[in-house]
């Protein structure tokens, strides 16, 4: 299960950057990665009508973008079930740590998502949930430590 950490007080609109630090502490033991990273556009987030939209990278040098709505999960990016590899991406090392700084930006009806300073998708404010809670998500059997959060209005 994915726990999605938040405030309500971190609800925002319009032109903003989000970003965090996420170090992934020891492997999963799971034999396959689980996704960590930033939660834009946030509703109901406690409800069954729960909507966001996530970006997550894992262990193995990939990340995703996703859009939930309720129950459901549609991947926005193109790939293994949305996941794509990119060199941006640190992998986790011999003792399974990573560190990746993940950030979102929202402006002038543009999204820009970037893993330690690079860009690794972008797409316009119309296909993805942008307006609402900001926070993170950490999907499940993953040792996180997270530095460094915050919103700033642009």
């Amino acid at each position: 299960v994915a726990a999605v950490v938040y405030r309500d007080a971190d609800k925002t609109s319009g032109n903003y950057h989000t970003v965090a630090k996420f170090t992934q502490t020891k492997p999963t033991g799971m034999g396959h990665g689980e996704g960590m990273g930033l939660i834009i556009g946030g509703s109901d987030l406690q409800g069954e009508k729960q909507q966001y939209t996530y970006f997550l990278v894992r262990e193995d040098g990939s990340f995703l973008v996703k859009r939930r709505t309720g129950a459901t999960t549609a991947a926005v990016t193109e790939g293994t079930q949305g996941w794509v590899t990119n060199d941006a991406v640190n992998k986790t090392d011999a003792a399974g740590k990573m560190t990746n700084e993940l950030a979102i930006g929202v402006q002038a009806g543009k999204v820009s998502f970037t893993v330690n300073g690079k860009e690794v998708y972008n797409t316009d404010a119309s296909t993805i949930d942008v307006n609402g809670i900001v926070g993170m998500r950490v999907n499940h059997m993953l040792d996180v430590h997270v530095e460094g959060f915050a919103i700033h209005k642009m």
